[in-house]
C-alpha cells in the first residue's frame, strides 16, 4: 500500500469501541452494548441485549483506570459472588460475569423497567404509609435472606431501591451489592467487622462512619432513613456536605415524622428505634423491624383490623368412603394452598385435617383496609380457581373471607398472632357458602 493509501485509510473501529467507555456495538461476552446508562465511581453501567435471545441486561464494566486496584476488582468479583448466592424475588438477578480482552471485569444483570425511589421521590413526591408498608415488607424480605446467608448491604439506600410497575401498584427490586459485607469462616458467626468506612452518607450508621464493627441493626439503621425518606420525601439528616450529613447522623436526635406527615403515634416510635444511634438500642434485626411495623399500620383509628380466609375442603355429602386417590387430592389442594399463604402475608391461625384458618392484618384508615380486603378477595379467587383445577369434582371446596375488628399480638420478634376476635368465630361468617365459590360476609 502506498503511503498516501495509509494516510487516509479508515481507522479501526474496533479500537473506538472499547474506549474507556463503550460505545453501542461493543460486545461483552455474548451481550451488545445498546446504550449508556450511568457514569459510576467504579463502574460503568450499560443497557445491553443477549445476541441470541434478545434478552436485556444491565451490563456493569469496571473502568479501565482501576482494573489493576486490587481491592476494587476484590469488591466486583465478591458482588457477581455475593447476587449468585441471594436467590430472591425482591434482589436483582445475576445473569453472566466475565472478562473483556483488556481484563477488565464485567457483570450483566436482569434488566429492571423501572425507577429507582429517589426518581420516584423527585418526580411524584412522598409515598402513602400504605406504599410505604410494601417497600418496607419487600426490602425486608429481601434483607432477612441476605443476612441469613450472611451478608449484609451497608449502602441501602433510595437510589439502590427500583420499584418496578405492576398492575396492581408495584414491587420491589434490591441492587448494588458492591461494597456489601460477606461474612468469611474465620470471621465467626456475628457478621460483624470494622475498619474501613464504607457507605453512602445519607443512609450510614453511626457505627459505619466511625469505622466500628457493623451488624445487622447497621441496615436497619438504613431502612429507619429510607422509611423517613419515603413518608416525607427528604432524608432524615440533610446537609450541604458529607461532613455535615455524618455529623448528624452522630451527634442530631432523629426528627418526628410527625412534624411532616400524620402518622400513627406506634409508628413514631417504631422509627425511633430503627435511628437510635447506638446498634443495642434498635431493633435487634430485620423479623422485629417489620414485626413492630405491621402492628403500628393496623392501629391509625383506634382499632385493629384483619382480614381471614377460612379455607374448607370436604367430599360431597354421602360419600362416605373417598378413595385414596380423592384423598390424596384433597390433601395436596390443601398443601398448596398452605403453601400459597405462607409465601405472602398471611398466618395461620388454625389448621385441621380438611380445613384451615389464615389471617392478615388490615389498615387502619377505612380506604386502606377497603383496598386491601379487596386484594385478599382476588388472592382467594385465585387460589380456589387452582384448587378446583386440582380435585375437580372429586372434592367440594367453600371459600369464606371476612374483615372485622380483631385482637392480636404485637409483642416478640416474630409477626403477630391472631388472639381474639369475630374471625375467631367461624360459625358467624364461615358456614353455608357454595361448593367452588368464595363467599365473602361480615361476622354476627
Amino acid at each position: 500500500m502506498a503511503e498516501d493509501e495509509r494516510d487516509t485509510a479508515p481507522p479501526d473501529s474496533s479500537v473506538s469501541l472499547y474506549g474507556s467507555a463503550l460505545e453501542a456495538g461493543a460486545l461483552v461476552g455474548p451481550w451488545v452494548v445498546e446504550a449508556r446508562v450511568h457514569p459510576g465511581i467504579t463502574a460503568y453501567l450499560y443497557r445491553a441485549t443477549h445476541v441470541v435471545t434478545r434478552v436485556p441486561a444491565a451490563l456493569k464494566v469496571l473502568h479501565p483506570e482501576l482494573n489493576h486496584v486490587t481491592e476494587v476488582l476484590r469488591r466486583f468479583k465478591q458482588e457477581a459472588e455475593t447476587l449468585q448466592r441471594l436467590d430472591h424475588p425482591n434482589i436483582v438477578r445475576i445473569l453472566e460475569h466475565g472478562e473483556l480482552r483488556d481484563g477488565r471485569p464485567w457483570l450483566a444483570m436482569e434488566w429492571l423497567e423501572g425507577e429507582d425511589v429517589e426518581s420516584w421521590l423527585a418526580h411524584r413526591g412522598a409515598f402513602s404509609v400504605e406504599e410505604m408498608g410494601t417497600v418496607m415488607e419487600e426490602l425486608g424480605s429481601a434483607l432477612r435472606l441476605a443476612h441469613d446467608v450472611g451478608v449484609l448491604h451497608r449502602d441501602l439506600k433510595a437510589r439502590n431501591v427500583m420499584l418496578l410497575p405492576r398492575p396492581e401498584g408495584f414491587t420491589v427490586k434490591l441492587v448494588d451489592f458492591g461494597i456489601a459485607k460477606v461474612q468469611v469462616p474465620d470471621e465467626g458467626a456475628g457478621l460483624t467487622s470494622a475498619g474501613a468506612v464504607l457507605g453512602t452518607p445519607v443512609a450510614m450508621a453511626p457505627e459505619q462512619i466511625l469505622g466500628q464493627p457493623v451488624d445487622v441493626r447497621t441496615d436497619v439503621y438504613a431502612l429507619g432513613v429510607l422509611l423517613y425518606q419515603l413518608l416525607t420525601g427528604s432524608p432524615p439528616f440533610p446537609g450541604t456536605s458529607a461532613v455535615e450529613v455524618e455529623e448528624q447522623h452522630l451527634h442530631a436526635p432523629p426528627p418526628r415524622l410527625g412534624e411532616h406527615v400524620r402518622v400513627p403515634a406506634d409508628l413514631e416510635s417504631v422509627l425511633q428505634r430503627c435511628l437510635a444511634k447506638r446498634p443495642e438500642e434498635r431493633w435487634p434485626d430485620v423479623d422485629a423491624f417489620l414485626g413492630a411495623l405491621r402492628a403500628s399500620l393496623t392501629r391509625q383509628d383506634g382499632a385493629s383490623w384483619a382480614q381471614g380466609l377460612y379455607v374448607d375442603l370436604r367430599f360431597p355429602a354421602g360419600e362416605d368412603d373417598p378413595t385414596d386417590e380423592a384423598l390424596d387430592a384433597r390433601d395436596a389442594a390443601l398443601d398448596d394452598v398452605r403453601a400459597a399463604l405462607e409465601s405472602s402475608d398471611w398466618g395461620l391461625a388454625v389448621e385441621g385435617g380438611n380445613a384451615l384458618l389464615a389471617w392478615r392484618p388490615l389498615p387502619g384508615d377505612p380506604v386502606g383496609r377497603e383496598r386491601e380486603a379487596r386484594s385478599g378477595r382476588a388472592q382467594a379467587d385465585r387460589m380456589l380457581a387452582r384448587v378446583l383445577e386440582r380435585v375437580g369434582a372429586r372434592v367440594e371446596a367453600r371459600f369464606y373471607v371476612c374483615a372485622a375488628p380483631s385482637d392480636f399480638s404485637r409483642e416478640g420478634a416474630g409477626p403477630p398472632r391472631l388472639e381474639g376476635g369475630p374471625l375467631l368465630r367461624l360459625e358467624q361468617w364461615a358456614t353455608g357458602g357454595a361448593a367452588g365459590a368464595v363467599t365473602e360476609r361480615e361476622p354476627r
